[in-house]
């Protein structure tokens, strides 16, 4: 299949590189930096001149860039204008529900539909094609593209038939792996603080009721200080506001005392989100 692909970051590289291996064409542009759009093309995959330029045939469009501005701005009237018609554009970002019902309005006034497809399981989940899909639109098109999709993701899970829901759950899943890694730190700490043995902590811990994919994923970062990014304390932060922008009057303590944490984990930003654990609240006396 013919596919234009836009956003080549951390997630979107290695989809991109996943549509290749499964034999699909893969055009994409260059917006900034060069370097991932090369590496692309050393996969076997195309450099257009222009966004335009790499719609040109195109029957799936992927889209995977940073946040709501990004994604609106990326759907301006060149790119609208030259989507070709009967595609479908398949809507990766973590972006608030309200950019996916305006980018699949946009997309639906030049003949084309949207699927709100935001994705999860991390890098590590993108490179190996076992990261799930949370997916809403029209069902008739999700059907339809579905074949693909599973080409990238291990699971495909259809949550509505409007646009922006998949963003909901994408920020709501978001928020609980935050708590959950934000536990883990503190949990550590006091371990820590008592003498307690890591091998032993996370052994005991991870075959008990404690257990959980934020434990597995986060502690060994934690235990070994090594925070190389991969999805980051910025992006994770940025889910969460997302997340609580949902509350609409609920009080929701966990969700504002994780928020906190990632407001004053700043410093972090460009380090894997598990580095929360880094952060020190003064300690009562």
């Amino acid at each position: 299949m013919q596919i234009a692909f836009f956003g080549l970051g951390n997630m979107g590289f290695p989809i991109a590189a996943n549509l290749l291996k499964a034999g699909h064409s893969v055009t994409t542009a260059v917006h900034r930096d060069p370097s991932s759009a090369l590496r692309l093309q050393e996969l076997g995959g195309s450099i257009a001149a222009s966004p335009a330029e790499a719609l040109r045939g195109a029957e799936l469009v992927f889209t995977i860039v940073p946040n709501d501005n990004a994604l609106l701005g990326l759907l301006d009237d060149a790119f609208l204008s030259a989507l070709p018609a009967g595609s479908v554009v398949v809507e990766m970002t973590s972006a608030s529900a309200e950019a996916a019902e305006k980018a699949a309005a946009l997309c639906a006034s030049h003949g084309v539909s949207l699927l709100d497809a935001p994705v999860s399981g991390g890098v590590k989940g993108a490179a190996s094609g076992t990261m799930s899909m949370l997916c809403a639109g029209d069902r008739n098109v999700f059907d339809r593209v579905a074949p693909v999709l599973g080409d990238i993701a291990g699971k495909l899970c259809y949550v509505g038939d409007k646009p922006g829901q998949g963003k909901i759950i994408k920020s709501l899943n978001n928020l609980l792996s935050a708590i959950n890694k934000t536990a883990v730190g503190e949990a550590w700490r006091m371990a820590e603080a008592h003498g307690v043995d890591p091998d032993a902590f996370f052994d005991a811990v991870s075959a008990s009721s404690g257990d959980s994919a934020a434990l597995r994923a986060a502690f060994p970062k934690i235990r070994s200080g090594d925070y190389a990014p991969g999805f980051t304390v910025s992006l994770m932060r940025k889910d969460l506001e997302l997340a609580m922008s949902l509350a609409d009057g609920m009080t929701l303590p966990l969700g504002e005392a994780v928020l906190d944490y990632y407001r004053r984990a700043r410093e972090f930003d460009s380090e894997d989100s598990t580095a929360v654990a880094k952060v020190r609240y003064p300690d009562r006396k």
